[in-house]
């Protein structure tokens, strides 16, 4: 089939998407509507390899007057193209910040070659914060017109260091919050001002002299602005669809539906749900099925966290809820939820909207491939094995299950067991923690729903795994079952006598009583002593 568009893949700059005559999803309609909201200062918080850079690069090119680029957009009719605006855009991914120090040398030299290589002149001041405001001044002087500012991964100096307290906390209170406080002070320079990264920090911590920055992130109108929706996905990619179709010999239907099981699911609205654009280039690309955006977008301080607070109860949470306004990232008290809501390991499913009360947001996690991919990636950290080499094991672990296989299930266990990497036992505290994240990381890898409000019960059932009415690990089985599982740990007590006290536990308080409609339910017991693990399992009768 010949394909007229070309994908655009890797890249993230506008002019060079149109003028290669690549695929462009066009956003320029919400540009319009940035437009009427009349106001300098906008922010936008999404996920690594969304497309913020070039929804950056969009605005740079229409702002420089560009119009043939623009020609099969939207806002080709009704921009100005009289209009021209000088344009500064910064990346700040691009500065070194392995210190305060480095980063504010290497910072300097950032805005040095954007004043020589974009405007032709050299910046005199010592230190970043005058050498940006020399620089949006003297473009302004120099050109006669206002000045557009364009920050692109603004964030970025921050969030490397995010896992590094004191680093952190000096590029955002020695640097940065003197830097982003010039746009304020020379706001007469200024026409308008777009910002963009992955986290949002308190606008007291970074953006404290910005106070009619317009936070886009999670308002209703703006909720497509990075991404692409069902509608996009086949428009724009109709002929990658029909060549996916017919290699995979599928149904463009039946297709579609795969594509959007493995790669929708994102949402900051709960009504808009979108892909993710690199996921969707990336399987075009190469037509077949992986976790793309997960093995580039995973933020390095992810699992640091959790493996400081020993806790992802937050990910077994049906009822994990925010409400009122997008939370903002702290350096000094890492939230986990707030790290994998902007990151995109959490999205928001469901919005809520009472009369008199803060909105509410119900989240969860995207899609069936973040989810696993999460999981591998956090029992990764505790053992020496890849998300490759889990996923084989998972599946046996999955049959053994349903069909009480004792000794299969205890050589599973075994197995994932050896692989531990025990030198983390020194940094922590609460071993039985440490187990339940392992083991219900593991199952939920498998694909059960674990009912986190079981979990956080204390001196209740350790967790309620259901796998319900669909087809399963290779067509396996279509039944509803019900796993009911106890988890025991000592330091002294055998594991038989633990296992004995888990299975008496599930039976005399009676947990399997609100599921004796399912078809098939299983007691698991699991004892852990040391580096030791055992199993029992039987079904109700």
């Amino acid at each position: 089939m010949n394909i007229k568009k070309k994908l655009s893949l890797g890249l993230a700059d506008f002019e060079d998407i149109i003028n290669k005559d690549k695929i462009y999803v066009d956003k320029t309609d919400l540009i319009e509507k940035i437009m009427e909201i009349e106001r300098k200062y906008y922010f936008l918080s999404r996920p690594r390899r969304f497309g913020k850079s070039l929804f950056i690069s969009t605005l740079k090119n229409l702002f420089e007057g560009k119009k043939e680029l623009f020609k099969d957009t939207y806002i080709y009719d009704i921009w100005d193209w009289d209009e021209i605006y000088p344009v500064i855009r910064l990346d700040l991914s691009r500065p070194k910040s392995q210190s305060s120090e480095k980063f504010e040398k290497s910072l300097n030299f950032h805005l040095d070659s954007v004043a020589e290589g974009e405007f032709g002149f050299e910046l005199k001041a010592k230190f970043s914060n005058d050498k940006f405001s020399e620089l949006i001044e003297n473009v302004c002087k120099n050109t006669g017109k206002e000045v557009v500012v364009l920050i692109d991964e603004y964030d970025k100096p921050i969030l490397a260091n995010a896992d590094n307290e004191k680093i952190a906390t000096d590029i955002r209170d020695d640097v940065l919050k003197d830097f982003y406080g010039v746009l304020k002070s020379v706001e007469n320079s200024i026409k308008f001002v777009f910002i963009t990264g992955v986290s949002k920090f308190a606008k007291t911590s970074i953006f404290s002299d910005l106070n009619n920055l317009v936070d886009l992130t999670i308002r209703e109108e703006f909720s497509t602005i990075c991404g692409y929706t069902q509608k996009e996905l086949e428009d724009y990619f109709k002929d990658f669809i029909i060549v996916s179709s017919e290699k995979h010999k599928k149904r463009k239907e039946d297709l579609i539906e795969s594509i959007k099981n493995w790669y929708n699911g994102y949402s900051w609205d709960g009504v808009n749900f979108l892909y993710n654009p690199y996921s969707i280039l990336s399987f075009f690309d190469t037509n077949e099925f992986d976790n793309y955006w997960f093995e580039t977008g995973t933020p390095s301080f992810l699992i640091t966290v959790i493996e400081k607070q020993n806790n992802v109860d937050v990910l077994f949470d049906k009822d994990l809820t925010l409400f009122g306004s997008f939370p903002n990232f702290d350096v000094k008290n890492l939230d986990l939820k707030t790290i994998l809501l902007q990151s995109g390991y959490l999205t928001i499913k469901e919005k809520i909207v009472e009369f008199d009360e803060l909105t509410k947001y119900s989240l969860g996690i995207p899609n069936k491939k973040v989810r696993e991919s999460l999981f591998s990636y956090i029992l990764g950290s505790y053992v020496n094995r890849t998300g490759e080499d889990t996923y084989p094991i998972a599946k046996d672990m999955f049959r053994q299950l349903i069909s009480i296989d004792e000794d299969g299930f205890q050589r599973s266990l075994e197995l994932l067991f050896k692989s531990i990497n025990y030198s983390l036992h020194s940094k922590l505290n609460d071993m039985e923690a440490f187990y339940h994240i392992l083991f219900l990381s593991w199952m939920r890898i498998i694909g059960f729903d674990i009912q986190g409000e079981v979990i956080q019960l204390k001196n209740r059932l350790d967790c309620l795994l259901i796998k319900d009415d669909y087809v399963i690990i290779l067509e396996l089985i279509k039944d509803d079952y019900v796993i009911i599982l106890e988890l025991k740990y000592s330091k002294s007590e055998s594991l038989d006598k633990l296992l004995d006290k888990a299975i008496k536990q599930i039976k005399e308080n009676g947990y399997y009583k609100p599921y004796q409609n399912k078809k098939t339910i299983i007691f698991v017991g699991i004892a852990f002593k040391n580096k030791e693990v055992k199993c029992r399992i039987l079904t109700y009768l």
